[in-house]
């Protein structure tokens, strides 16, 4: 009996996850809540789903700006490097790039739990730090995001 109320609870939980919307290919206009990014995505956007978890996640994001890979995090602690003076648009600190394996990585980071690093294979340049400068990022001690069109974070709903 108690391997059918275990299985029970795996399959409530597999639905509820997935009852939210599922994510691929994503393209704006709309907002996409994901692994800590918020991102509201303009016309031409496009973000690609990698791979996921419950607290992390990876993802593509595409424009005009050209290609981010990004990896967010839910519940995270302060990134590595030296932060920026000025906060980004939506008030989080943002980490100066900095080479690693390879690749140009910047961080923002809300001061609490949650991250996402951006890395690209040549030096950032100024469309993709604005757009870096839009993306909010949500802590999951405190009620999820809302007007979320696109979705990848975890839901008990």
């Amino acid at each position: 009996m108690l391997e059918r109320s275990a299985l029970t609870v795996i399959l409530a939980v597999c639905l509820a996850a997935s009852s939210k919307g599922s994510a691929g290919d994503l393209e704006g206009p709309g907002r996409f809540c994901g692994y800590s990014p918020i991102i509201d995505l303009v016309a031409g956007e496009q973000i690609v789903t990698l791979k996921g978890g419950i607290h992390s996640g990876t993802f593509e994001w595409r424009g005009d700006f050209g290609t981010l890979n990004v990896l967010g995090i839910g519940w995270a602690g302060k990134p590595e490097g030296r932060m920026r003076a000025s906060l980004t648009a939506k008030g989080h600190a943002f980490f100066l790039p900095r080479k690693e394996d390879g690749q140009f990585v910047t961080a923002i980071w809300n001061k609490a739990y949650g991250a996402a690093y951006f890395r690209s294979p040549t030096r950032f340049t100024k469309a993709q730090v604005s757009a870096i400068e839009r993306v909010d990022l949500f802590d999951e001690t405190k009620p999820e995001p809302i007007n979320c069109k696109l979705r990848t974070v975890f839901s008990w709903e």
